[in-house]
């Protein structure tokens, strides 16, 4: 239930800021979210929703840095107010392969099928919702 609660708390940010938004159902769609700004800007969110301050699973996937973002939501147990982390695509994807190449200059193993990023890697992404399309 974390991934969902965590879309729909985007998701009602984002109107909250002004954005239009849309969500897209069914298997494994390639964007959660599809997104129009104020301006009248289109862009696409994937998000991605924990309740515990754990490693962020992140699939590799094409970088478009004007028209694809990510929204990492923490959803404390507590009950206090989400965390939202707002990350371009391609700077996550950039922090993504700089994750694998720590692993493996280090020699242990790792799986590409599981990469992604550690906890502390989003905070300087926390509340960036200038980085979006105005």
């Amino acid at each position: 239930m974390t991934q969902w609660s965590a879309q729909f708390f985007a998701a009602a940010e984002l109107a909250r800021r002004g954005y239009l938004v849309s969500l897209t159902l069914g298997n494994a769609p390639s964007a959660d979210l599809i997104v129009q700004s104020p301006k009248g800007t289109r862009f696409t969110v994937d998000v991605k929703g924990q309740a515990t301050k754990n490693f962020w699973l992140i699939q590799k996937r094409e970088a478009n840095p004007a028209a694809h973002f990510f929204i990492l939501v923490y959803l404390p147990k507590s009950y206090d107010p989400p965390w939202y982390f707002i990350v371009p695509s391609d700077e996550l994807m950039k922090k993504r392969e700089e994750y694998a190449r720590k692993i493996i200059s280090r020699g242990r193993p790792y799986r590409d099928d599981l990469g992604g990023i550690n906890w502390s890697t989003a905070h300087e992404y926390r509340d960036k919702w200038d980085c979006l399309p105005p």
